[in-house]
């Protein structure tokens, strides 16, 4: 009865929010948006952030104007997330598992070696699946405006040959604040040390960890990662990606004009990130290889199952669909057929 209350509410509450918006003037509405995440300027992730704050600023005439903050200079992670929940004047791209709180089958959608190809990763993002967990985030005042900010596959960085889990049986790696991820690390066999990536490079200088999880893109980062770590274990075991998200509450309250402008760019930078960073592939790896960095390939089939406690987890510790993980691969293998 609850939960068909707390629904009601949000639909009077849309409602409310369209017919207002219905009676603005757009040429009178003016907001202003703080947008913030972690990533810093050589990465693709804050390219494209910058990109879409210039975009909708001018295409909405400056209407909506979106100021851009990286490199962990306002709230980041989790503390995005509540901004969004908080009704802010906000907009975050984060890791769509740091949504769990709100919506647990948010994480499944990006749990471990569900994917290989960002293609496989889209067709899953224009499903009904998705679009019922939207809807779900939306009654908790998280708009989600686009899905396609991905940067590449994350493998492990060190220093040691990794072929198995078994290999990484005490070894020390540089985790994000989420749990998923934290526990991803942990099934991998690795002891996961949560810190913000800012602080990762000094950790590693330091001893605290051997090196850390993540895409291509981070390790041609900013700092020279590939300086400390020169070994990428090719377990691929997450898609790199965030989602584009706002208030609920305040994307309702704007005016449509704007409304569908914000939407068109929001699209358009996600597929431009992903497109980009997948065409720069091969050039950051033959930069990073010049630098000494090698890469293996791995025993995918261990790693597979190393990692499936995580889903067990996701539904013991949020109350995720216990099905849900089925459905995805069921439907990743509907795409491949169609590939074939």
């Amino acid at each position: 009865m609850k939960k068909y209350f707390a629904l009601f509410l949000a639909l009077i509450l849309t409602l409310s929010l369209s017919i207002a918006c219905a009676e603005t003037n757009p040429d009178d509405y003016y907001l202003e948006i703080k947008f913030s995440n972690v990533f810093q300027p050589t990465e693709w992730n804050y390219k494209a952030s910058q990109k879409l704050a210039d975009m909708i600023t001018e295409r909405t005439e400056g209407h909506i104007k979106v100021t851009y903050y990286g490199q962990n200079e306002l709230d980041c992670y989790g503390d995005s997330v509540t901004q969004a929940v908080n009704g802010s004047q906000w907009m975050g791209l984060e890791e769509p598992s740091l949504f769990a709180d709100y919506c647990a089958d948010a994480a499944v959608l990006i749990g471990p070696m569900l994917y290989s190809s960002d293609a496989e990763y889209n067709y899953i993002m224009d499903s009904d699946i998705v679009a019922d967990v939207k809807a779900r985030l939306a009654e908790e005042n998280i708009h989600i405006l686009d899905t396609h900010y991905s940067f590449g596959f994350r493998s492990v960085v060190t220093n040691r040959d990794i072929t198995k889990p078994e290999d990484l049986n005490g070894v020390k790696l540089r985790a994000t604040s989420s749990a998923m991820f934290t526990k991803t690390v942990e099934c991998l066999g690795a002891i996961p040390t949560p810190m913000s990536f800012t602080e990762c490079l000094s950790a590693i200088s330091s001893g605290v960890v051997e090196g850390f999880e993540g895409s291509t893109s981070t390790l041609a980062g900013a700092g020279a990662p590939y300086e400390l770590v020169k070994k990428v274990a090719m377990t691929n075991h997450l898609i790199a990606t965030r989602w584009l998200f706002m208030p609920e509450d305040l994307y309702q309250s704007i005016p449509e004009k704007w409304r569908n402008i914000i939407d068109e760019c929001a699209l358009e930078c996600g597929i431009w990130e992903q497109t980009m960073c997948s065409e720069d592939e091969d050039t950051q790896k033959a930069m990073l290889a010049e630098h000494g960095v090698t890469w293996n390939e791995v025993d995918l089939d261990a790693f597979t199952a190393a990692c499936a406690p995580v889903y067990d987890w996701l539904v013991d510790e949020y109350g995720a669909d216990p099905e849900l993980k089925d459905k995805l691969v069921a439907l990743v293998q509907e795409f491949r057929a169609t590939q074939q």
